[in-house]
């Protein structure tokens, strides 16, 4: 068992130290929060809407690229390494397929998590920018778009001096200077007077980020799976379509589940992402109950369990090159 879980621990930190390297994750990553970051911005003169406006569109950027960073990090973690046939070579060495595939799961879905931590950092500070009518927090948004700033440029510092790998430290100090924002920001009110902590912070969108978390870790399952045998691009392709029919499914199948058997059955196998979207519930100051929170990822859980179970079947069968 010790040496199962060392071997685990091993195959899942290389996952996450190869996906925090491509270009390509820190560019969604960055990007999608440039993105939130500007949103009170684009959108603050629409007739005393634009904080539920921001708050929606940051939510749906959050899925949105969530989406395509689990799609490509899945498929560098699992269908690259088949490619370049180093999954071969690890598995020459006495460590299962099972705890590969999880392992490699499990390094996917913690640089999810991380993304995600990023994304409702950046949540947070745009609906605070937006609290006001017609008026943009600056202590918020200063913070917010110094902390992407100051990332890239440290990054590129200690890359030139000091030969660090730019996009990871890029990534890393990204995360952390958004929790430092978030975090220092949150002791004064948009005219710069000290307030207690986080008392002009939305809390309440902490639960709706960690729903959308849950369900992009089940698209994570869902991308691993079928990265064991497909490239990139169908990847992306299989898990876009599975996300758009999730959100329709109680439209097309749900009303028609209890007479059409085949109805019955896509309405019970696809998920339904309506149970992690939940925007309408925190309109005129709502709130979504933890309660609501646990049972939700009591159902990613079990049906990530269930894909998760797949992807290991499909994997066992994967003819892998020397």
């Amino acid at each position: 068992m010790r040496l199962a879980a060392k071997q685990f621990g091993a195959v899942a930190r290389l996952t996450v130290l190869e996906a925090i390297r491509q270009p390509i994750c820190l560019l969604l990553a960055g990007t999608a929060i440039l993105f939130t970051a500007l949103l009170p911005v684009l959108i603050m003169h629409q007739m005393g809407d634009s904080q539920k406006l921001v708050r929606d569109s940051a939510l749906a950027t959050h899925f949105l690229f969530g989406l395509l960073f689990a799609g490509y990090t899945a498929c560098t973690a699992v269908q690259h390494e088949i490619k370049r046939g180093t999954v071969s070579a690890i598995l020459v060495k006495p460590i299962g397929r099972e705890l590969f595939f999880l392992a490699k799961f499990t390094g996917v879905a913690a640089v999810l998590v991380l993304f995600s931590l990023g994304l409702t950092t950046a949540t947070l500070l745009a609906a605070r920018m937006s609290a006001e009518l017609y008026v943009v927090d600056w202590w918020a948004g200063g913070a917010l778009l110094g902390a992407i700033g100051l990332a890239i440029v440290v990054a590129l510092f200690l890359n030139y001096f000091l030969r660090r790998p730019f996009v990871s430290t890029a990534f890393g100090l990204l995360l952390v200077l958004l929790v430092v924002a978030l975090g220092v920001s949150s002791f004064v009110d948009s005219s710069g007077k000290a307030v207690a902590w986080g008392a002009n912070v939305t809390w309440r969108l902490v639960p709706a980020s960690l729903l959308v978390t849950f369900a992009l870790l089940v698209l994570a399952g869902v991308a691993v799976t079928v990265a064991t045998r497909l490239d990139t691009v169908p990847t992306l392709a299989i898990c876009t379509v599975i996300f758009l029919l999730g959100l329709m499914t109680d439209y097309l199948f749900g009303r028609i589940a209890g007479e059409n058997k085949v109805a019955a059955i896509l309405y019970a196998v696809l998920p339904n992402w309506q149970h992690f979207w939940l925007t309408d519930a925190l309109s005129n100051d709502g709130s979504i109950p933890w309660v609501y929170v646990v049972r939700a990822g009591g159902y990613a859980f079990f049906y990530l369990a269930g894909v998760l179970c797949l992807g290991i079947l499909a994997f066992r069968r994967t003819e892998l090159k020397a």
